[in-house]
């Protein structure tokens, strides 16, 4: 797994995202301030809080529990979009919250990380020996993460804004090697660390459940707290329970243990059949909201 080609795969697939923005993907922002406002509160401050909830819990060994956090703290899954479509969310609020992420993740997981680090180091979870594979260079792990996720993903707006024609005909190709990129990095990721996940499956899988149920949890709370329609909360869950499962596999190839992907890897199957069941929900609650129109006419 530490090879120079995940990086630079993980850039190409934060580039072709950014193909896919549009201007008025942004203006749709104005429109539901409420439900921005929600998505980001669920998904940047409370889901690593949850996660660190979860790890204590479950009495996770620290550089499992670091994984998680590591999880946690990555940005919205870039097939997201495509989900929350199929499941008849709200596509431009989903877009938002997808890119909103990634540009501020450069910012926000070095943050995030460093507070960890400072938690387990002073409760005594990190050995005084082991204490330097938990240290976090934050200026070089910020600048890394912008170079990987925010950078290209800025290119790529870039791209699709100044040659929209040209954007609208390599975005449908570039998807499918994104796609394969994805899978590349995923499957990697299981078979390096194979033998990390089966001995510690029993553990390490239900922490990794418990958050990913936490997760779309928390995002229909605070749905419900900001007062947000079904859409709206259905996209929220989406968003926060389908994390960026690629650029959480190479923070930890960055942080040097290749333990650290092992929540990533595990979440990686976990948050497809939860994301599954949010799509059925969503089809189910709008063929009952068409029922209901069609009754009233």
């Amino acid at each position: 797994m530490d090879t120079p080609l995940i990086p630079i795969g993980l850039a190409l697939i934060m580039m072709t995202v950014g193909l896919s923005v549009r201007l008025s993907d942004f203006r749709a922002l104005f429109h539901q301030l409420r439900a921005v406002g929600a998505g980001l509160i669920a998904q940047i401050v409370f889901l690593p809080i949850i996660a660190l909830t979860v790890a204590l819990v479950f009495k996770l060994d620290a550089v499992y529990s670091i994984g998680l956090i590591i999880l946690a703290s990555a940005p919205g899954g870039i097939s997201s979009n495509l989900l929350t479509v199929l499941a008849r969310g709200k596509t431009a609020l989903s877009i938002s919250l997808t890119i909103l992420t990634n540009l501020v993740a450069f910012l926000t997981i070095p943050t995030i990380l460093s507070i960890a680090f400072l938690v387990f180091r002073s409760s005594g979870l990190v050995e005084a020996s082991g204490s330097d594979l938990y240290a976090l260079p934050f200026g070089e792990t910020a600048l890394k993460v912008l170079a990987i996720s925010a950078l290209p993903l800025s290119i790529g707006m870039a791209f699709c804004h100044f040659l929209p024609t040209l954007s609208s005909r390599i975005e449908g190709p570039a998807k499918f090697v994104a796609s394969a990129i994805f899978a590349a990095i995923v499957f990697n990721s299981f078979y390096s660390e194979w033998n990390s996940i089966m001995a510690h499956w029993s553990t390490v899988g239900p922490a990794v459940i418990a958050l990913n149920v936490a997760a779309i949890g928390s995002a229909l709370f605070f749905s419900r707290l900001f007062k947000l329609n079904a859409q709206q909360a259905l996209t929220i869950a989406i968003e926060c329970g389908l994390q960026n499962v690629a650029l959480a596999l190479v923070i930890s190839q960055f942080l040097g243990d290749g333990r650290f992907m092992v929540p990533s890897s595990i979440y990686a199957l976990v948050m497809n059949v939860s994301v599954l069941i949010l799509i059925a929900i969503g089809n189910r609650l709008s063929e009952e909201k068409d029922h209901s129109v069609a009754k009233e006419r």
